[in-house]
């Protein structure tokens, strides 16, 4: 069977780029062929570095032009359009990238809110898209009689899109590679906390330094940030331009688009990940994955989180979050970090792509 995957970031190399390779390879192993939609030539060097997994697959497609982000309102009907084009090729398909319904989808895996949700209505962004959210409207009662496989990465976020579309979403907890744990010594540890996030508003960046600020303690922050477009880069230097206002430059340490190997270094030796002051999230791959190297992990009390981390390390403000951070350094011995990585085995590759198959029926 032709099976087609519709992920134009493929090259983003962020969670929702993980579970479709994940995908790929558990529907490749059962001698599927694999077209892949991306909105550039994919980058298999690049998604190996970052992600430490290679790429295969039998065909690929671009339709370009690339002209803006694909996030960006601009592309909300060139993708319509290269979706329905790119389904014509296709028995079967996936769509791990729109977290919408269109009608020609087979199955869908929401990374995010469903992308009606986020529409302008009001101005002429509103006018403009009120086509499009009329078409999504009617291609989600369309979803109910096709049986259209829906997935998401939470019960926060199943519950979401249940509410929203009426429909049935399953469960499938994004995979968490073995790689981080690969090789972890628990017992050398250091009074290091490491944040890990693509550099975009939506990750609230700036939180990780002002927490830093009001942390009192004689240890390091670390922040591994993924820059890609020209937006990322505008968010980095706002975030530069903190660390130096709030002299943090001794204290914060930025560093930019590493390989997967340092990363995993940096995580096995770090004793806390704490992850920005985000309004909500959906999962948060890069907390889990720091769990599987050992770190305790340090959240805010929204969304998909709450599955991951228990309620003790969980914070509703800046001022908690640094207090949590210093109680746990404080504190810390290695049955904290041994206590992370049994939390997160649930989470494996092979239990992933085992639940992923169920669901799939190929």
């Amino acid at each position: 069977m032709n099976i087609g995957f519709f992920s134009p970031t493929i090259n983003e190399v962020g969670g929702g780029e993980l579970v479709a390779l994940n995908m790929i390879d558990a529907l490749r192993g059962r001698g599927h062929r694999i077209i892949i939609y991306s909105a550039e030539k994919i980058d298999t060097s690049r998604i190996k570095n970052f992600l430490g997994h290679s790429i295969t697959f039998d065909e690929e497609v671009t339709i370009g032009p690339k002209l803006f982000n694909p996030y960006s309102l601009q592309c909300i009907y060139p993708n319509l359009g290269r979706s329905y084009l790119f389904h014509r090729k296709c028995d079967f398909v996936i769509d791990t990238f729109s977290d919408s319904i269109f009608p020609w989808t087979n199955a869908v895996y929401f990374n995010q809110y469903p992308r009606i949700t986020k529409l302008p209505k009001n101005g002429l962004k509103g006018k403009i898209l009120a086509p499009y959210a009329f078409f999504l409207e009617k291609s989600v009662k369309h979803a109910d009689s096709r049986k259209i496989k829906l997935m998401t990465c939470s019960k926060f976020m199943a519950q979401k899109i249940e509410k929203l579309t009426g429909l049935f979403v399953n469960v499938l907890y994004p995979p968490v590679s073995q790689f981080f744990k690969l090789g972890v010594d628990i017992s050398s540890k250091e009074d290091i906390v490491v944040s890990v996030f693509r550099m975009s508003a939506a990750k609230k960046p700036e939180t990780i330094p002002e927490i830093a600020k009001l942390a009192k303690g004689n240890f390091s922050f670390v922040i591994i940030g993924n820059c890609r477009t020209a937006d990322d880069m505008g968010i980095l230097k706002r975030v530069q331009m903190l660390i130096y206002k709030l002299k943090l430059d001794k204290k914060v340490k930025l560093l930019i688009n590493i390989s997967r190997e340092k990363q995993r270094e940096i995580l096995q030796k770090a004793k806390v990940y704490l992850h920005p002051s985000v309004p909500y999230e959906a999962f948060g791959i890069s907390v889990a994955e720091a769990m599987s190297a050992g770190c305790v992990s340090i959240v805010p009390d929204v969304g998909g989180l709450k599955e991951i981390v228990t309620e003790q390390f969980r914070y509703n403000s800046l001022a908690e979050a640094a207090e949590l951070i210093e109680k746990t350094i404080n504190s810390w011995s290695p049955s904290l970090s041994f206590d992370s990585v049994k939390r997160v085995d649930k989470f494996s590759q092979a239990k992933f792509r085992e639940n992923f198959m169920n669901i799939m029926q190929l």
